[in-house]
């Protein structure tokens, strides 16, 4: 009896389910399965995460880990009372409750304004920040009502300064403000936590290889003139992500090919399993294996220069 492709598919990812609903404690029931999203995201040929997701209103929330955008959230105020089922918190820790779920707050940047945040086991960070814009619906609908009634009396006035009412606030031109709360993630994407988080290897020496204005472009574990090399793939701020080219390179020729074209090395990339490596300038950080299908290879910025081509017939004679 031979299976076909998506029978195939279909064993593997209830058997995945299987082990991790297991590991959760839930139930292998009717309900469990038809309202699962990881279930429906394995059927899809998505892994799991390496740490489960936050929920959002009930749901997994997959998107803010491996997304890039801002979401538009709701937050209440901070408070170290839930603390104790705060996912990866410690009794006592501030937390603040996102969309349905409790986040710690690793930092208050500005009381009631802006917070740096953090879920479960998860080494990294969120920005949350209020945000206010203009509801001009509403503040023409003011206007016209004191132009209508201009002897009522309201009080939405902001005497000597201006008044914030919950998520609503009238400055002294009488303009209608709202605030929403932003959710981003700071620092590296997070589309490598669908792979497995390795245990940390033993200290490895590297060394630069060739450099461009951001930094270390390629880099050399070890001495030598050949062995293994990174590839830097993004950056943000101080931490810059690598993935390993392959087993033992010529470090010369990867330094030309980096000169003239760096895009070809990624090109270059062969096997299901990508290696990589976040760090903080030299200083690894941690290091994932990722299938190499769901690596973004072709959106890897190399910071490769750019240059305005000028028509011939167009240039200075």
């Amino acid at each position: 009896m031979n299976f076909s492709d998506r029978e195939k598919q279909l064993i593997r990812a209830a058997f995945a389910w299987g082990q991790i609903a297991h590991q959760e404690g839930f139930e292998l029931s009717d309900l469990e399965i038809e309202k699962s999203v990881l279930f429906r995201r394995l059927l899809a040929g998505r892994p799991a995460l390496t740490f489960p997701p936050p929920l959002r209103h009930g749901f997994p929330w997959y998107e803010v880990i491996e997304g890039r955008n801002q979401f538009v959230v709701n937050a209440s105020e901070p408070s170290p009372d839930c603390s104790i089922i705060a996912p990866g918190s410690r009794p006592g820790d501030t937390c603040i409750l996102i969309d349905g779920s409790l986040w710690r707050v690793a930092e208050t940047v500005k009381p009631g304004q802006e917070y740096i945040v953090e879920w479960g086991a998860y080494p990294i960070q969120w920005r949350l920040r209020k945000h206010w814009e203009v509801n001009y619906e509403m503040t023409r609908q003011l206007h016209q009502f004191r132009q209508e009634n201009p002897s009522a009396e309201i009080r939405l006035d902001p005497g000597n300064g201006p008044r914030e009412w919950g998520e609503l606030r009238i400055d002294d031109q009488q303009t209608v403000w709202l605030s929403e709360w932003h959710l981003g993630r700071i620092g590296l994407s997070g589309w490598v936590w669908v792979g497995h988080l390795e245990q940390p290897p033993a200290r490895a020496e590297f060394t630069p290889l060739f450099e461009d204005d951001r930094g270390p472009l390629l880099l050399a574990e070890g001495n030598g003139e050949c062995g293994v090399a990174w590839l830097r793939v993004e950056q943000a701020g101080e931490e810059s992500r690598f993935i390993r080219l392959g087993n033992t390179q010529d470090y010369r020729s990867l330094v030309a090919e980096a000169m003239g074209d760096p895009e070809s090395l990624i090109q270059g990339i062969e096997g299901n399993m990508l290696e990589v490596m976040d760090c903080r300038g030299l200083e690894p950080l941690r290091r994932l294996s990722v299938p190499t299908h769901l690596a973004p290879l072709e959106e890897f910025d190399l910071g490769k220069p750019t240059f305005d081509l000028v028509p011939e017939n167009a240039r200075d004679r």
